[in-house]
């Protein structure tokens, strides 16, 4: 597998913090900034497009989502035991 040549530039102006932080990072993770943040940038663009998927679906099946979420939710005693409980973690 050979390796893609790289033909493309992108330039960005950042705050000296934030240029500080990513570098930190990035040496952390044993990567130059510009091999960081392309793939920092890279992920982040995948998960924002695949929230922007979208799913089709017969009018019968949306209608019985649609109903599943109108309906008024049903209370589990475990779920209530959790919630009245005070827990270390929990505020």
């Amino acid at each position: 597998m050979s390796a893609q040549r790289k033909t493309k530039t992108v330039n960005l102006r950042i705050e000296p913090e934030a240029h500080d932080l990513i570098a930190r990072a990035a040496e952390v993770c044993g990567k130059s900034i510009t091999a960081f943040m392309t793939e920092a940038s890279v992920y982040s663009a995948q998960e924002e497009l695949l929230d922007q998927r979208f799913i089709g679906v017969t009018s019968d099946v949306f209608e019985a989502v649609s109903d599943k979420f109108a309906a008024p939710g049903t209370a589990r005693d475990e779920l209530v035991r959790l919630f009245e409980s005070n827990v270390e973690w929990m505020d």
